[in-house]
């Protein structure tokens, strides 16, 4: 396929302007360790969100223990009445 003019203009004025760089064996390593340190941290975090339980919602654990009391109220107070009534 050939390129179309704007890409052949951008192509020349990019040579032009930019120059090729070879970075130092040292700024490689220094690289490489950072990137492998930013990739550990990261699987760290991940690992760390797997594990973390899920957060309680209070209301509705709060609204259950409040429905369960009133509902054993209830029954004790219904089998009070019911044994008053029958003796």
């Amino acid at each position: 396929m050939q390129e179309s003019n704007w890409e052949t203009k951008l192509t020349s004025d990019m040579r032009r302007v930019l120059t090729p760089v070879q970075p130092s064996d040292s700024f490689r390593k220094h690289l490489k360790t950072n990137l492998q340190l930013a990739g550990q941290q990261h699987a760290a975090r991940r690992a760390m969100r797997l594990r973390r339980p899920r957060q309680v919602n209070y209301w509705v654990v709060g609204a259950a223990a409040f429905g369960l009391t009133v509902a054993a109220g209830s029954a004790i107070a219904w089998a009070v009445r019911a044994r008053l009534l029958w003796h």
